[in-house]
């Protein structure tokens, strides 16, 4: 599903997939120093362990690491996310989160 503003037009570069059983999550890293390339996790439900593993080590680590003191992650509060595993993960590695309501 591609989300538009309101008032938008479709395109038809916008796509719509549907799919059965497992699915997909894309992530990507963006902010004003540039961005990174889009990542594809493929079947399974997000964990904490996945998000930790599969995401914020391998990627968010080196990409923080490369921004410097500025670094600041933004996440949706999803519950991987707010699990008390990656709250000392990112403790740990000195990350700071932005904090939402």
């Amino acid at each position: 599903m591609i989300r538009r503003g309101q008032r938008t037009r479709y395109h038809q570069s916008f796509e719509r997939h549907s799919y059965r059983g497992s699915g997909i999550m894309v992530w990507a890293e963006i902010s004003l120093g540039g961005d990174t390339n889009v990542l594809v996790f493929h079947g399974g439900t997000l964990t904490f362990v996945r998000y930790r593993d599969e995401m914020l080590d391998p990627h968010v680590c080196p990409y923080a690491g490369a921004i410097g003191n500025d670094f600041i992650l933004i996440d949706d509060n999803a519950r991987p996310h707010r699990a008390v595993v990656v709250e000392d993960y990112l403790e740990g590695h000195g990350l700071e989160r932005m904090e939402w309501s």
